[in-house]
């Protein structure tokens, strides 16, 4: 029985070490980007050791398209779809393809109401909602979050907002006018400073590949070319979610990386025509159009 325990406190402490080791605390980005989604949902972008800090908020009877073929949606709607689809990382696709940038973590209610109105007015997340809300932040995540907004006044943000359209007694968010107006604001610093370029091979759906350019673009990445290939085999894209190849030798950059871990891809090297960084989309396609 001692040593079945023991064994037990060591498996446990294992996993709390990992959690630890690849929680926030580590990350080397320059800037965390959070979604908490209630009654008025609100993107945070959080300057790491700085005190740049970006807010924004949506109204709960405002559309957009969800990524995943879902097409329009009513942004106080979105939680039930998730809870339908029981598919959470919804809510990180399509607030990082409002916003054109990478979202990292995502928090929302253990038990999902459908939200309506036009309430933009945003507050600084509680520690309620960063340790008990249903995220995809482990333990370790929670606190460093908590770490960064407590003490925090609503001054310490810049509110930034995104423009809506009435189209046929219908709010839709402006993304596109949202990206132009505010690209480089979520930027990665540390990307920004690498320069890599990125090409983007999609076979069926262009708009999954201007989604996920979109997203690139606003971590600071440039992508000089969106273009239509064509499939190396059935067999190979069969097995593969998307693959990222990067010409050189040695080490991978920060920004294959980033894009390896976001878009859960595979990693190898190649050479690109167009760029450092070719993307071939693959079975992500279904994902983001």
């Amino acid at each position: 029985m001692k040593a079945g325990t023991i064994l037990i406190g060591i498996v446990v402490l294992i996993i709390l070490i990992r959690q630890f080791v690849s929680s926030a605390f580590f990350y080397d980005r320059d800037r965390i980007q959070i979604v908490i989604y209630d009654e008025t949902p609100a993107y945070y972008s959080l300057e790491r050791g700085g005190n740049i800090h970006y807010v924004t908020t949506f109204a709960a009877d405002s559309r957009t398209s969800v990524p995943g073929g879902y097409k329009e949606y009513r942004i106080g709607g979105l939680g039930r779809l998730v809870e339908l689809e029981k598919k959470p990382d919804l809510f990180k696709k399509t607030f990082s393809r409002i916003t054109g940038s990478m979202t990292d973590f995502y928090f929302y209610p253990r038990s999902m109401d459908i939200y309506y109105g036009n309430k933009e007015e945003f507050t600084i997340p509680s520690a309620s909602v960063l340790f008990t809300y249903a995220s995809n932040a482990n333990m370790f995540d929670r606190l460093y979050l908590w770490l960064q907004f407590v003490g925090k006044r609503k001054t310490a943000l810049d509110e930034v907002k995104i423009k809506k359209i009435n189209q046929d007694d219908k709010i839709l968010l402006s993304d596109q006018t949202f990206a132009r107006q505010y690209l480089g604001f979520f930027y990665q610093k540390t990307l920004r400073e690498e320069n890599k370029t990125v090409q983007i091979i999609y076979q069926l759906s262009y708009s999954a590949a201007y989604n996920i350019s979109r997203i690139i673009d606003g971590e600071g990445v440039r992508v000089v070319d969106v273009d239509k290939g064509e499939a190396t085999s059935e067999k190979e894209i069969s097995k593969k979610r998307c693959h990222i190849t990067e010409k050189g030798s040695g080490s991978f950059s920060k920004t294959a990386y980033r894009l390896k871990n976001y878009f859960g891809c595979t990693l190898g090297r190649g050479e690109g025509r167009l760029s450092d960084i070719v993307f071939y989309l693959y079975n992500t396609e279904g994902d983001w159009e």
